[in-house]
């Protein structure tokens, strides 16, 4: 199933288009190989799923921080069917979600905005990642810190 998301950046105010295919099963959050790169401190890593069953797209909530469906919240672990128009909000975001027609062919798996700044996004996978784009800005700070004692304790044992 082909989906167009319309993803918007609540606290920057930033809107980008992301092209999808959704064969069985995608996890959306901050891991890795989400096809939507989200951040922030609320987000889970695996904070919620898009699944096709017989013809049919659902949301399943993995997160105890909350996913809303047209403005209804989502459960722990709840499914709900997801229709082309439908707003699918997690803590930092909105995404509009656009089912494409069948006979449609899409521009790429995943895309960015022609209105965006940044270079073209890849499919995941395909992405080559930085310590800034995998981490949340305290996991950054404490690795920096742990890798400057390390540093000491060197320093200090063989001097």
């Amino acid at each position: 199933m082909q989906l167009q998301f319309v993803v918007t950046n609540k606290a920057l105010n930033e809107s980008s288009n992301r092209d999808l295919v959704v064969e069985e099963k995608i996890t959306i959050g901050r891991h890795l190989g989400s096809p939507i790169a989200l951040q922030g401190d609320r987000l889970s890593r695996h904070h919620f799923s898009l699944m096709v069953v017989d013809g049919v797209l659902t949301i399943e909530n993995l997160s105890s921080n909350g996913t809303w469906l047209n403005g209804s919240m989502l459960s722990a672990k709840m499914s709900a069917l997801v229709k082309s128009g439908d707003i699918i909000e997690v803590p930092g975001y909105e995404m509009r979600v656009m089912v494409q027609e069948a006979g449609a062919a899409p521009k790429s798996q995943v895309q960015a905005s022609p209105a965006s700044t940044e270079k073209e996004v890849r499919p995941a996978g395909k992405l080559p990642l930085t310590a800034l784009q995998i981490l949340e800005p305290r996991e950054v700070t404490l690795l920096l810190f742990a890798i400057a004692s390390l540093a000491l304790i060197l320093f200090f044992l063989y001097r």
